[in-house]
């Protein structure tokens, strides 16, 4: 309850309330400072949170106010805020109410689509259901140049498959792609998605009319956003061992530069480890971009930390007689725990590997 009382605390006189609810909309929303504070004019520091408490106390049809609300409880992960009123609301329930207030708003579809599973639907306060797809759709109706919704709708789509846009047209997954980078062409994740899409030695063609293979559409990624760890993974995944490829700066990169500086980006990512392990003989090490030394059985180890359920690494670490863990490795990746499913997996993929003869420079593309 503290969080309500504080918003208690705020001055109940401000004399302009019009000048209030102008205060609460200069807050960005899309800020990851979510608590900065701002002055009112009676000289009270308030949190942005507490601002759109009483804005929505005293404008109950702001439909933004509730819209900045739900944003705060995505980014700090919160179940639910409590109003002014006393009632407790999640964050489906504050998107709901801000498209009750503003059923034109776009960004409102959106975001509550976002808070769906796959095939989930959701009643809005009007009595109408609406899936994930449908959602999306609506907030392209209300702004037909939102590249979010238009991205967001590709995303849920088989490849291959089509849709039809609330004004008849038919778009697919590629289609819907491209009229988002038409609308933001400096977003990264829009360039590394239709990548995705094309096969080896395939272009497709920008709304604008330039041309751009599965490689250029990366490098364009990268030049977007020079920490898209993803887009550094599958660039490498497009070259063979030993070549290199220029970025758009002009930075020349071989295969293991692009994994060493995708495990820069984001250590996180098994996938790169993974694939870095791929492009070295056994024995062999590498440093990372941290001054860290692997050997191509830790690069496998770190691949399984990163995600106990690689299987990949494990079936490499089998074929290549480096099953044999020390102890302080089994206790850092916690083997004991899944040492029963792994026999079964273990037997699995040396089964496999009998019958298909699988290779060994195996890549794992990023999703």
């Amino acid at each position: 309850m503290k969080r309500k009382h504080e918003q208690d605390s705020i001055s109940s006189n401000v004399e302009d309330n019009d000048e209030l609810l102008q205060l609460s909309m200069t807050f960005d929303h899309y800020n990851s400072n979510d608590q900065q504070t701002i002055v009112l004019p009676t000289g009270e520091p308030v949190t942005k949170e507490q601002l759109l408490l009483k804005v929505i106390d005293l404008h109950p049809n702001k439909a933004n106010a509730y819209f900045k609300l739900a944003a705060i409880l995505k980014t700090e992960n919160r179940s639910s805020i409590i109003l002014s009123s006393g009632r407790s609301m999640t964050q489906q329930q504050l998107y709901l109410l801000a498209i009750e207030c503003d059923p034109t708003n776009s960004r409102s579809y959106h975001n509550l689509a976002k808070t769906l599973s796959s095939g989930e639907s959701i009643k809005l306060n009007d009595g109408q259901s609406m899936t994930e797809q449908q959602l999306y759709l609506k907030s392209i109706e209300c702004d037909p140049t939102d590249s979010y919704s238009y991205n967001s709708l590709a995303n849920t789509l088989s490849s291959g498959e089509s849709i039809t846009l609330n004004n008849g047209q038919i778009m697919t997954k590629q289609q819907l792609y491209l009229k988002s980078i038409e609308y933001d062409p400096t977003d990264s994740d829009l360039y590394f998605n239709l990548a995705k899409t094309l096969s080896s030695g395939e272009s497709i063609t920008l709304n604008n009319g330039q041309s751009m293979t599965e490689q250029q559409l990366y490098l364009k990624s990268i030049e977007c956003d020079p920490t898209n760890y993803r887009s550094y993974c599958n660039l490498a995944n497009t070259l063979s061992n030993g070549e290199s490829i220029k970025l758009n700066n002009g930075q020349s990169m071989t295969k293991q530069q692009l994994y060493l500086k995708s495990i820069e980006c984001d250590p996180t990512n098994y996938r790169s480890y993974h694939n870095l392990a791929n492009t070295l003989s056994i024995g062999e090490s590498i440093t990372l971009n941290n001054s860290q030394s692997m050997t191509k059985k830790q690069l496998y180890l770190k691949a399984i930390e990163c995600n106990p359920t690689d299987s990949d690494s494990f079936f490499h670490l089998v074929k290549n007689g480096q099953l044999e863990l020390n102890f302080q490795e089994q206790q850092a990746l916690e083997f004991l725990k899944i040492l029963p499913s792994f026999f079964v997996l273990t037997a699995f993929s040396i089964s496999l590997f009998a019958k298909k003869k699988k290779s060994n420079s195996l890549q794992l593309k990023t999703t």
